[in-house]
């Protein structure tokens, strides 16, 4: 990269690695909002450091460590994100209490910024599957780990850096970056079971459809017989969380009388696996759907393992859809493909 470079060919030029490093961004912090914003902090100190770097062909691993560094800063001030059934404790009551800072959780992720056909470079002794790193699941584990141990998992086991390479980027020596990684590998091969991710399959899609069905109907038996008999439900920013399947069908009793009026889901793809856009319309002759809650699925063999509801309406924009839908809309058409 020579001195003076216009702005047209550094866009071009940096353009191709905006989905990867906010996919690295995301993994490190959480946060798709943060992410993004963050993407653009990299950009920045990429423009003002543009001749660092000397080929064209460098150019992938110097945003990484950028992002990498930028992310460590982010994280010496911000507060660890997770989900609800990883930091309090069970809930007995039906009643909801009110929702917490949103910070405090994690957000989902539209499936078109997760893809990792970008992420090449990986060895064939990768420790993360590329599917699996885009999984909630181990989304979350990585924020049980320092930052470091974070950055050190993600640029040996997901992106298939060397040692020695992860070394320069976190500015240590070769024998940290192997003290962190056995750290971090150790924390997250004591939840494997839990953060096991697969491709969807048409069975779980069959499923899919039952569970919309069955909302759309509310009807609790069937929902819950799509349940696992140890099934969770969280419930994002409400620090809640309930476990098992008649606890979840009395809770979803609860509520869908407390809070009466039609539901329509919208299938989606977020983290790698099935979700649903949940919007409500409440009784009265002029009302329209609203957005409710994004909430991700995932399967286990033939039935629904664990629920994570986001009732941020906020999150439909990046999801690409409206907050508001006529009861005539075309875009419920989509819940039956």
């Amino acid at each position: 990269m020579t001195a003076g470079i216009s702005d047209e060919s550094f866009r071009a030029m940096f353009e191709p690695h905006r989905r990867p490093i906010t996919r690295h961004c995301y993994r490190m912090l959480g946060s798709l909002e943060d992410a993004e914003e963050l993407t653009q902090e990299v950009l920045l100190r990429a423009w003002q450091r543009r001749d660092d770097v000397r080929e064209q062909s460098a150019t992938r691993a110097w945003l990484y460590q950028i992002a990498t560094n930028a992310c460590l800063d982010q994280l010496k001030v911000r507060r660890r994100r997770t989900l609800p059934h990883l930091a309090a404790p069970i809930s007995v009551a039906m009643k909801l209490g009110p929702p917490t800072d949103e910070s405090v959780w994690l957000e989902p992720a539209p499936d078109t910024l997760l893809a990792w056909d970008a992420d090449a470079g990986q060895r064939p002794d990768e420790q993360i599957s590329l599917h699996e790193s885009i999984g909630i699941a181990f989304i979350a584990a990585l924020q049980s780990l320092s930052p470091k141990q974070r950055a050190a998992l993600l640029l040996v086991d997901v992106l298939g850096w060397t040692p020695q390479e992860t070394a320069a980027v976190l500015e240590t020596s070769v024998a940290s970056v192997n003290s962190l990684l056995q750290r971090a590998r150790s924390s997250v091969d004591a939840r494997r079971e839990a953060l096991a991710s697969r491709a969807v399959s048409s069975s779980d899609e069959a499923q899919l459809r039952r569970f919309i069905a069955a909302w759309q109907r509310g009807d609790l038996d069937t929902f819950a017989a799509l349940l696992a008999e140890d099934a969770l439900l969280s419930m994002p920013p409400q620090p809640e969380w309930f476990s098992g399947r008649e606890t979840i069908r009395r809770f979803f009793a609860f509520a869908w009388s407390a809070v009466p009026g039609e539901r329509r889901l919208l299938p989606l793809r977020a983290n790698g696996g099935l979700a649903v856009a949940i919007y409500h319309r409440p009784p009265g002759p002029n009302a329209v759907f609203q957005a409710g809650a994004i909430t991700l699925l995932t399967f286990r063999g033939e039935h629904i393992s664990h629920i994570v509801r986001f009732g941020l309406p906020k999150l439909f924009a990046r999801f690409g859809l409206p907050t508001e839908l006529a009861s005539d809309s075309p875009d419920f058409a989509r819940e039956t493909h």
